[in-house]
């Protein structure tokens, strides 16, 4: 069962005078929904990313990133 971390999306539209759709509205509760899952996307395509370049790709320690912090 697929459930949607996004709220119900009801948009209004701002049309044209031709009737024509050109904005949207959204309550803040569901923009900030949106942008959320859209960051965790970012992030998740991000590592995806990452992993597929597999161990050729040259990375750092745990210990060189805590030292590289202080």
């Amino acid at each position: 069962m697929k459930t949607s971390v996004l709220p119900k999306i009801v948009p209004q539209y701002i049309v044209d005078s031709n009737g024509k759709k050109t904005s949207v509205i959204l309550d803040l509760k569901t923009f900030s929904s949106m942008i959320e899952a859209l960051e965790d996307l970012h992030d998740i395509i991000e590592a995806e990313n990452i992993l597929a370049k597999g161990a050729d790709e040259e990375g750092h320690t745990i210990e060189e990133i805590e030292e590289s912090l202080k």
